[in-house]
């Protein structure tokens, strides 16, 4: 089916491969020697799925979750749209509703301090990933880094997510060219607000004792 392919190339405020000189170099290190879309699709998913999954703002420039180093659903999809659509490959956004994960979550309720608000944010979620065209529209989540899976995984969880079904027995998704008015408006919802970056240091540090428990032999 024909689509617009340049609605899913264009940069944006957020999504600024545009003006980020490290985006675009870094994407093209990546593909040097790949041969087909797909192979410079799966280069550049590699890298952004194994930065380090984290709690973070919802309205990130890619630029800023590349220089960082890590980041949530929203700045790691962001980013991989943003290097994919640097190279030339259509990608768009996709936003849909989880339930929070048990076992993850269970684990960091266990944490002191600050983080133990970590239970206000309630049983659903906002959720956001990717759909690349490779011949066709591909989803594609690079949210999670590997060592992170592990440790879900040994405290007894699943990979897949719990997504939220409507009464018509389907899952309500947004897709989007660009996220940029999406997000900036769910930064604005968001539960925690003028102590968020406290709460979310404490977590992350419970994000990475997890990486630690899947890394261990």
């Amino acid at each position: 089916m024909a689509f617009n392919r340049q609605k899913y190339l264009v940069a944006s405020e957020l999504c600024d491969f545009d003006s980020s000189i490290a985006i675009k170099l870094t994407a093209q290190d990546l593909v040097a020697n790949c041969r087909s879309r797909k192979e410079r699709f799966q280069r550049i998913f590699d890298f952004v799925k194994e930065l380090p999954y984290g709690l973070d703002d919802w309205d990130l420039k890619a630029s800023e979750t590349l220089r960082k180093g890590w980041g949530m659903c929203s700045g790691k999809t962001n980013l991989l749209i943003a290097m994919l659509r640097s190279i030339g490959i259509p990608a768009r956004y996709r936003i849909y509703g989880i339930k929070a994960e048990a076992v993850l979550w269970n684990q960091l309720g266990k944490l002191e301090g600050k983080a133990q608000r970590l239970k206000e944010l309630g049983e659903e979620r906002d959720h956001v990933d990717c759909e690349v065209w490779l011949g066709r529209w591909t989803d594609c989540d690079p949210g999670r880094d590997t060592a992170m899976e592990r440790g879900i995984i040994k405290l007894g969880g699943t990979l897949e997510r719990r997504k939220i079904i409507n009464s018509r027995g389907k899952v309500r998704y947004l897709r989007l060219a660009v996220f940029d008015q999406w997000t900036k408006a769910r930064q604005v919802r968001r539960k925690f607000r003028s102590d968020r970056t406290e709460i979310f240091t404490e977590i992350n540090k419970g994000f990475q004792e997890l990486r630690k428990l899947g890394l261990q032999g």
